[in-house]
């Protein structure tokens, strides 16, 4: 099942972690939009993204503030979305990962300061992870491991731009078939279908014109 969800300004239709990340750079009234300006959408986004929760999240804005460390991880969290982003576009096109964009991956996640916890719930058990968030790279774990267990475990075929030539966004398809074509039904998928339509009406048009 696909979701489709916007929290705010932020888009959530990936169906993956890391591809959700890159979606922060989209293209709003044809032009290329940032949603990751400042330290303090990069939190909103990872808290948005279940990556933090709220306490966490007030925690590191009052601890890191404006402070060196707020713009190191901006900085490390920009460089490691570009980085994604042109993996994303050689998956999506069938070419392989390149050795570098591994081994940024791989910086990441040589960080590990986490551990699992099970907890009970209401219909049974869940495993929660905590993490240590003390270091601008810790902020970035829980993606390189998105990622990764991507690249390991899911299937590379599935990850897809958007058929709109003017949208920037990727998603994991989800379907069975395979058939998802636009990042959301709800927005380039309509838009496109409207266009479809029109062009269908001019060309009937033209055609009874010169009948």
């Amino acid at each position: 099942m696909t979701e489709e969800r916007t929290a705010g300004k932020f888009y959530f239709i990936g169906n993956d972690l890391w591809l959700d990340f890159i979606n922060t750079q989209v293209v709003a009234e044809g032009r290329p939009v940032d949603r990751l300006t400042s330290f303090a959408d990069l939190i909103a986004w990872l808290e948005e993204a279940k990556v933090l929760d709220g306490r966490q999240a007030q925690d590191l804005v009052a601890a890191w503030g404006d402070r060196p460390r707020a713009g190191q991880a901006l900085g490390r969290a920009l460089e490691f979305r570009g980085i994604l982003r042109q993996m994303a576009e050689r998956l999506a096109k069938g070419k392989p990962v390149p050795p570098a964009t591994l081994a940024s991956i791989n910086d990441l996640l040589n960080n590990q300061v986490s551990y699992a916890e099970v907890r009970r719930t209401r219909g049974g058990f869940e495993k929660r992870l905590h993490a240590n968030f003390s270091e601008p790279a810790h902020l970035l774990l829980p993606i390189a491991e998105s990622a990764g267990n991507l690249l390991c475990y899911g299937d590379l075929s599935r990850i897809k731009k958007c058929e709109n030539a003017a949208c920037v966004l990727f998603f994991y398809d989800t379907t069975k078939n395979h058939s998802r074509r636009w990042c959301s039904m709800s927005a380039c998928g309509n838009r496109m279908k409207v266009a479809a339509h029109y062009r269908r009406l001019r060309g009937t048009s033209s055609r009874n014109d010169r009948g």
